[in-house]
């Protein structure tokens, strides 16, 4: 998300031309200390630690809105943390426990997976008030927005299941089984993806025709996420992620990251995948290029980032 002022200066020479850029960032829950790390990714450096509820786990970044929100497990509630000044503005107490976090396209709605009550709860992003409820299925964990077909998305971990709804009506559209204790979940046009916990699997789901396939990965795979013609998978107790080539659905190789890494996002402009390593208080950084090129840095304690982390 760079920004691009020029300067002209009429010179006999011609003229000269000058660039500023603003900084991408990346904001990682950290557990262990009920904070939330601002780094700034074009430096690899933490800018500011953010102070926000208790156990903070899940987010999701409004970036129309120039907010994130952070979910906070222990404490119960949501922290809104203003991106223009990286200060908490305000707190939503839930009388839940919020899991996974996500917003729809436009950012009217954000939605909140509530594990153990069953529910998904959704709130307005103009007045941050609680708007409805939806009851799903048991102990709902990921969440994610289909921006092509206006969905929502949830994984189900104790129930093997992923859940659609629409956006609209908010009628469910399918029940569909995926692998054992699915948790992260991502989506990409036609396509949904889970990281199966339990049978060390994941499952790719065509939105279309409902048809799923299963693909074995590492052992307790944790979150996933597509780009370009891979998925990336965090395997959490094997320290390293699996890449799916998509043209071939077969594992790739693996690539070494922290302790125990879980979430992961892809920042856009340095085309680095950024992966939170709980186990390490750690992220590392992969170079999309060709996926040799990692580099790690501390981060925060028991650091998280369960959602879209990233600011492009």
């Amino acid at each position: 998300m760079y920004k691009f002022f020029f300067i002209a200066l009429i010179i006999t020479s011609g003229f000269f031309f000058f660039e500023i850029s603003a900084a991408n960032k990346a904001y990682i829950t950290n557990q262990g200390d009920d904070t939330v790390s601002l780094i700034n990714l074009d430096k690899l450096e933490i800018e500011k630690k953010i102070k926000v509820g208790q156990k903070p786990l899940g987010i999701t970044i409004l970036k129309k809105k120039s907010i994130a929100v952070v979910g906070n497990i222990e404490s119960q509630n949501l922290s809104i943390i203003d991106m223009k000044t990286n200060t908490v503005i305000r707190s939503i107490t839930l009388d839940a426990t919020p899991l996974g976090l996500t917003h729809n396209l436009d950012e009217s709605e954000i939605y909140v997976t509530d594990w153990f009550n069953n529910e998904v709860i959704i709130i307005s992003s103009s007045t941050l008030q609680i708007i409805e409820k939806i009851k799903v299925g048991q102990t709902p964990s990921g969440i994610v927005f289909n921006k092509k077909h206006s969905q929502i998305i949830i994984s189900n971990r104790d129930a093997d299941t992923i859940e659609i709804y629409s956006e609209k009506t908010r009628e469910l559209i399918k029940v569909l089984p995926v692998g054992k204790h699915p948790y992260g979940i991502s989506t990409y046009g036609d396509y949904i993806y889970t990281a199966n916990v339990y049978d060390d699997s994941i499952s790719i789901v065509d939105i279309n025709s409902w048809k799923k396939i299963d693909i074995f990965v590492g052992h307790h795979p944790y979150n996933i996420i597509q780009e370009d013609h891979y998925l990336f998978v965090t395997n959490s107790l094997d320290d390293n992620i699996s890449v799916i080539d998509l043209n071939t659905l077969k594992e790739e190789q693996k690539i070494a990251t922290g302790e125990t890494p879980e979430n992961l996002w892809v920042d856009q402009i340095n085309n680095k995948l950024i992966v939170t390593n709980w186990g390490s208080d750690s992220i590392t950084i992969i170079d999309l290029k060709n996926f040799k090129d990692t580099r790690e840095i501390k981060s925060g304690l028991q650091n998280r980032a369960f959602g879209d982390f990233i600011v492009n």
